[in-house]
C-alpha cells in the first residue's frame, strides 16, 4: 500500500529485489531493518531512529503524529 509519500510502501513481506520490481521498480539490493520495542518507544517520544544503509547512506525514521499524541503532554 502506498500513501502520499512515494518513497514509502507497506508490504506483507520482503521480496528479492533482483527478481521483483515491486513495490518501487527495479532495485539492485535490499535490506531488512528490524525495530525493537525500544526503537518504537523512542519514536513515540519524538526521537528519530537513524539507519545505516550499506555503510553509504543514512535513513532517519520519524513517527508522524501530533505532539499531544506522543503521550508526553507537549
Amino acid at each position: 500500500m502506498k500513501g502520499s509519500d512515494p518513497r514509502l510502501a507497506v508490504v506483507d513481506a520482503a521480496r528479492d529485489s533482483e527478481a521483483s520490481e515491486l513495490p518501487f521498480g527495479k532495485r539492485w539490493n535490499h535490506e531488512t531493518v528490524t525495530l525493537k520495542p525500544e526503537h518504537l518507544e523512542a519514536l513515540r517520544q519524538g526521537r528519530l531512529v537513524a539507519v545505516d544503509v550499506q555503510a553509504e547512506y543514512v535513513v532517519y525514521l520519524k513517527l508522524d503524529v501530533a505532539p499531544k499524541e506522543l503521550g508526553n503532554g507537549n
